[in-house]
């Protein structure tokens, strides 16, 4: 009996101990099954790796009305959208890559992704600190980047401009050269369009420094300058006084700009003549004659005081309405009258008078063939001396002829 029991106990207790280690080895095999699963969950989130967005300068100092570019670094995996999430009230942001504005990246497994926030400051911004906010989202998660301006009247940094002589005089006919240089500022290589505004007529042209091929455009590394010849000509006969070329160097929505000043000095050129252009006049001697003369400033200054003289034969008197122009502007015209009283004794025939304008600076003249031609009164008084002496003669004739 007793022996019985043994065997039935041992028998339980056998199965019992093939149950507990069939169990433990399902058990041994689920948690083998939940760590591989475990351990490729957290590889694949390493490779996927955190989304972040950073930049190496966060705060940047600038002037009002200028623009500031803040260099973008996003990191994460695949498709990350970029957008401003806060702007300071009447300022623009804007996100660029490579010169387009974006509003989504792709960036590669293991790699990064660059792009760029371009800041307009308006010229009304006063002196203080502002803030502004981008934020990354995608597969990793969402990232935001604070960013800081603070505005200083006296801050640089901006691309820049600078012309060591900005302001030029000469003629018309003259060709002003300017020196001036580019810096690019910025943290990236930027690829500027080179222009200028400036009035009708004038041209303006950029050339790298001591070489002659003109150029419209160039690139420069970051923290990188190039020297450049501006080369600016006037229209030919242009007005003199003060005049403003603005001279730009663009990148995308940015522009490095500088004013150049030239003055045109002007030319003096005094034209004299008729309406008609017809330099004869006829007048009978004795009496005043009329003559209208036309005076053109043919130059780009203006003229002061212009005052005419004459030079006509003896006993004759030249006058002139008005006697003086107190100002010709370039380009205009004013007519004058010239009164001309031949000498009463000159006989009929053609004389030169010769009438002259003149200024402190240019003058000129012109020569004027008047035909006299004598009164009608003696005329008359020809003719009736003739016919006395014809009058005479046959009365003599037939008086003294019978004899």
């Amino acid at each position: 009996m007793t022996k019985i029991e043994y065997k039935e106990g041992d028998e339980i207790l056998s199965k019992l101990s093939l149950f507990t280690w069939s169990s433990l080895k399902r058990a041994g095999m689920l948690i083998m099954l939940s760590l591989l699963i475990l351990s490729l969950s957290s590889s694949l989130t390493y490779a996927a790796g955190p989304l972040g967005i950073s930049t190496s300068y966060p705060g940047i100092s600038a002037q009002p009305g200028s623009s500031v570019t803040f260099p973008l670094t996003i990191s994460g995996n695949g498709i990350v959208d970029l957008e401003v999430t806060s702007v300071p009230a009447e300022w623009t942001a804007e996100i660029f890559g490579e010169g387009k504005k974006i509003h989504r990246v792709y960036v590669p497994s293991d790699s990064k992704a660059q792009a760029e926030l371009r800041v307009q400051i308006p010229s009304a911004a006063e002196d203080g600190s502002y803030n502004l906010s981008v934020a990354a989202s995608g597969v990793g998660g969402r990232a935001t980047l604070t960013l800081n301006v603070r505005i200083d009247a006296n801050a640089s940094g901006a691309d820049k401009i600078e012309v060591q002589y900005p302001a030029l005089s000469g003629p018309d006919t003259a060709t002003f050269s300017f020196r001036g240089t580019l810096y690019n500022n910025s943290g990236r290589e930027r690829f500027y369009s080179l222009g200028a505004k400036a009035p009708d007529g004038w041209q303006v042209s950029f050339k790298p420094a001591y070489q002659n091929n003109q150029i419209t455009s160039l690139s420069l590394e970051p923290g990188k300058s190039q020297d450049l010849d501006i080369s600016v000509k006037p229209p030919s006969g242009v007005t003199a006084g003060k005049y403003t070329i603005t001279a730009a160097a663009i990148y995308g929505s940015e522009a490095a700009t500088v004013d150049l000043e030239v003055v045109i000095t002007g030319n003096y050129s005094l034209e004299l003549s008729t309406p008609s252009g017809r330099l004869n006049q006829d007048l009978t001697a004795g009496k005043k004659g009329a003559l209208t003369l036309t005076l053109k400033n043919t130059g780009s200054a203006d003229l002061q005081a212009i005052k005419l003289s004459d030079s006509a034969p003896p006993g004759w008197t030249v006058t002139f309405e008005p006697e003086t122009i107190d100002q010709l502007k370039a380009k205009e015209e004013k007519q004058v009258t010239a009164y001309i009283t031949p000498d009463s004794k000159a006989i009929a025939g053609d004389y030169l008078v010769t009438i002259r304008a003149s200024t402190n600076e240019t003058s000129d003249s012109a020569d004027i063939r008047v035909t006299v031609h004598t009164s009608t009164l003696w005329g008359i008084v020809g003719v009736a001396i003739i016919a006395g002496v014809i009058y005479w003669v046959v009365t003599t004739f037939n008086k003294y002829g019978r004899r």
